[in-house]
């Protein structure tokens, strides 16, 4: 059987993506199933909810020599913990590659918006049939991953591919959509200040030094803004627990299209202000328009630290 694995700490497009291509591969006449590296958030709990959708098991590990297929990631940090007793079979991401693998393997990268336009391609290409509900999902990860094609990540590709598949979802109105979507996402009533920041997190290697960045993308920025101290406490906490060189949780408004960040210590303040040319606001490193870490934050700290 083919284990669809995402990266940890799940977001929508990860978990979408893998119930859909789950599907797909099934109708392919593949065994397969999808798997969870980690607790739904809001906003995937609220989209399966809608469509009816079970959510897929959540695990840590698999049996040594499980075959896998790595969706929406391809590095070892973001990965199931014993990735290197498992048998990788295939990569599909919208990411740069980091990952090796010790074998010629089935590799599909390509410069998307999210992972869900690559299965839904996938599905268009090879003629095969989406239902109402697939399409759904499929939409709501595209939407959720461009931040409804506000991201700069998206493409003219991302918003045909949603074009195409709401002739088969009959979702009536994609904006009011997916304003439900950004409102579950946002909230989050007494979620803990550890599991907050590592809602959506991952772990980067800049130039052998591993930085934590967190993202929160909301409609409502004060419910992490009111309590910065507390995060600012714990951004210290984690990165002296995961032996970090430094982490940084940035809040993103995805109306306005506006940032703030929190920096685990000063001299990672002074290195996020350098990089972005942030603006020091109330205790935040204020930016305006930066609101993709795959697209923004990570390429300019890899450039940097290529630099050094």
């Amino acid at each position: 059987m083919k284990h669809i694995i995402g990266h940890k700490n799940p977001d929508t497009d990860t978990i979408c993506s893998a119930i859909a291509y789950q599907n797909f591969l099934i109708k392919q006449n593949t065994e397969a199933q999808a798997f969870a590296l980690g607790e739904l958030n809001k906003e995937t709990q609220f989209i399966l909810d809608e469509f009816g959708v079970q959510a897929p098991k959540q695990i840590s590990e698999l049996p040594q020599g499980a075959e896998i297929i790595l969706l929406d990631h391809n590095e070892e940090k973001q990965s199931i913990d014993n990735i290197n007793d498992l048998d990788i079979v295939e990569i599909i991401d919208h990411h740069k590659i980091k990952l090796e693998t010790d074998k010629p393997i089935s590799i599909y990268i390509k410069p998307l918006g999210s992972s869900c336009s690559i299965i839904a391609e996938k599905y268009f290409n090879e003629v095969v049939e989406i239902s109402q509900v697939i399409a759904s999902i499929l939409i709501a990860g595209i939407i959720s991953d461009t931040l409804f094609f506000r991201s700069p990540t998206t493409t003219a590709i991302d918003k045909k591919l949603v074009e195409k598949l709401n002739e088969i979802a009959k979702i009536s109105d994609l904006e009011k959509f997916s304003l439900e979507m950004f409102n579950a996402k946002s909230d989050l009533g007494d979620i803990s200040t550890e599991k907050l920041i590592k809602l959506d997190y991952k772990i980067f290697n800049f130039d052998g030094d591993d930085y934590g960045i967190g993202v929160m993308e909301t409609t409502n920025k004060n419910f992490a803004l009111d309590k910065k101290d507390e995060i600012l406490e714990k951004l210290k906490e984690i990165k002296k627990t995961d032996n970090l060189m430094g982490v940084f949780f940035v809040v993103i408004d995805i109306l306005e299209e506006k940032s703030w960040t929190l920096c685990s210590g000063n001299e990672e303040n002074e290195l996020f202000t350098k990089l972005f040319k942030a603006e020091e606001q109330e205790g935040t490193l204020f930016v305006d328009k930066l609101v993709s870490r795959k697209k923004q934050i990570v390429p300019t700290f890899e450039k940097h630290f290529k630099q050094q």
